[in-house]
């Protein structure tokens, strides 16, 4: 082989070398998302609960908005209530959790990293349910009784406290028990509490029964458009992690849109997470999504904690809620 022959192999080696080496970092690397710029971490762990309020996300994983935005969500359940997500996404087992306002502002208040990224829903069907046989007919009634909450000092216990409150039910009247939704209807029918704190699919498959009522709305004269509950990340995810952040909120925007205007969609959702059947959830109320994330608002709930006694003294809100960049869309 004559020089100029060597020459030309050993330029086509490094280029091939190079070459390699290109294509072993597009491999690695996160996989990009609609916003054009690649995630951080492609593959996501979120926590979730089998509320009819986690249809969007559901609607957004069916409709590959996630897969748009090069990530892949594994879903981690909880009948814990919105503290038991908590306790996975501060030990770093989850990434991102829905979950109540009270839950999180109360967490923060102890030193968790808790940090708000969007609005998941608002006031809607949750209300205090009774057995229709009870003999209870008005919130005052329910002094004394046992009410059904899915966690100590989460949004439950503060809207009964303060909803009973304005009823005339003084504090150490209240008595409460945790009990996890899917569970409150036979708490109910079997007389193991007095009342439950239901919100969708269980007011429905609840009530459709005939043998439970509705003695108050949960959000109602001092709760009155109450913020409910949304998504969170720690702040080290947040700071590691902002084009994922980024993309996640992107695609629930999506699914939002949807999930407000299209109940069918919904109720697609739902009956693929949920045991519901189809005719069961086609009767739920339509449930207040957020299709535009507004937090401003979650002073209210920290005022009401403050006044309750779930929290001494007031969190950083600037801190607290994150204005997620989400960019242009492409």
């Amino acid at each position: 082989m004559t020089f100029k022959a060597l020459k030309r192999v050993a330029a086509l080696a490094a280029a091939l070398a190079v070459l390699a080496g290109l294509t072993g970092c597009g491999s690695a690397s996160a996989p990009a998302g609609s916003s054009g710029t690649a995630v951080e971490k492609s593959t996501i762990t979120v926590g979730t609960q089998a509320f009819a309020e986690l249809a969007p996300l559901h609607i957004a994983i069916k409709q590959g908005f996630f897969k748009d935005e090069g990530l892949e969500v594994k879903l981690t359940d909880s009948t814990g209530g919105g503290a038991g997500l908590i306790t996975g996404l501060v030990s770093g087992n989850t990434d991102i959790v829905y979950s109540n306002y009270v839950s999180l502002i109360q967490g923060a208040a102890k030193g968790l990293p808790l940090r708000v990224i969007r609005e998941n829903d608002r006031p809607g069907a949750q209300a205090l349910y009774v057995r229709s046989d009870s003999g209870i007919t008005k919130p005052s009634d329910l002094a004394g009784k046992t009410i059904a909450i899915n966690g100590f000092g989460n949004i439950m216990e503060l809207t009964t406290r303060a909803v009973l409150g304005s009823h005339g039910v003084n504090q150490d009247q209240l008595k409460f028990v945790e009990i996890a939704p899917p569970q409150m209807e036979a708490a109910l029918e079997l007389k193991q509490v007095d009342a439950a704190w239901l919100v969708e699919p269980f007011v429905t498959t609840t009530t459709s029964k005939g043998q439970v009522k509705s003695v108050v709305s949960a959000f109602e004269g001092p709760t009155e458009n109450l913020p409910v509950a949304g998504w969170s990340v720690t702040d080290q995810f947040a700071k590691a992690n902002p084009k994922t952040t980024a993309a996640f909120v992107r695609a629930m925007d999506k699914a939002m849109a949807i999930a407000v205007k299209d109940q069918a969609a919904v109720v697609d959702a739902i009956t693929s997470y949920t045991k519901i059947p189809k005719e069961v959830a086609d009767k739920m109320k339509p449930i207040a999504f957020a299709e535009e994330s507004d937090l401003s608002t979650l002073s209210k709930v920290q005022d009401l904690m403050i006044e309750r006694g779930i929290i001494n003294k007031p969190i950083n809100m600037e801190q607290f809620v994150i204005k997620v960049d989400t960019g242009a869309k492409n």
